[in-house]
């Protein structure tokens, strides 16, 4: 039986099968994610709290690096 035009897969389109080993975005990746972006965020407040406390601008510097961090994976990674 002869397959009706337009069902056969492009031959240069991807492959809709999941591989063991690869990585794709799903639910458990975008909840992964969320996950990473909230803990930098937690990270970042606690780090500037803290470095704001003890004038240590050492703490407050790490706490704007996870803020960036966590900002850019919301930009990059947007559900």
């Amino acid at each position: 039986m002869r397959t009706r035009r337009g069902t056969r897969p492009h031959p240069f389109a991807p492959a809709r099968t999941r591989h063991p080993g690869g990585r794709e975005k799903g639910p458990d990746f975008t909840r992964g994610l969320q996950r990473t972006e909230y803990t930098l965020f937690l990270a970042a407040v606690v780090l500037i709290t803290a470095g704001a406390v003890s004038d240590s601008w050492w703490l407050i510097g790490s706490g704007a690096w996870a803020l960036i961090a966590a900002g850019l994976i919301e930009m990059i990674y947007r559900p």
